[in-house]
């Protein structure tokens, strides 16, 4: 590179974007819940043939074969475990407002201790 040439801007897709807290949180919960869904597949799936629940509940239309059985074994996994990481989540940020609530409520001034 040349004294003379002026170094080019930065591309709009190479600089840093920020991501509000509810989109963070959003994606937490999906990621952590799509890896802890995958798990229980895998463990589930170990034990419990599909072949076996789809002759238990008599070969219903909307359970074809083996693999829809693991499909659908997933998804429900994922559902439920979204809804664990999201109501964690939730917990999570109200316990802080509320906290935060009662803290002023009381009126003490009192700096938080630090280790």
């Amino acid at each position: 590179m040349n004294d003379t040439e002026q170094p080019q801007p930065a591309d709009e897709s190479t600089q840093d974007t920020h991501w509000s807290r509810l989109r963070e949180d959003i994606a937490v919960v999906i990621w952590s819940s799509f890896l802890v869904a995958s798990v229980a597949t895998m463990v589930f799936f170990a034990f419990i043939d599909p072949e076996y629940l789809i002759d238990l509940l008599n070969r219903p239309w909307w359970l074809p074969s083996r693999m829809s059985g693991y499909a659908l074994g997933f998804f429900f996994f994922w559902f439920i475990t979204a809804c664990a990481a999201s109501m964690t989540a939730y917990m999570l940020d109200t316990s802080h407002e509320h906290f935060q609530t009662a803290h002023s409520q009381t009126g003490s001034k009192s700096k938080p201790r630090t280790p």
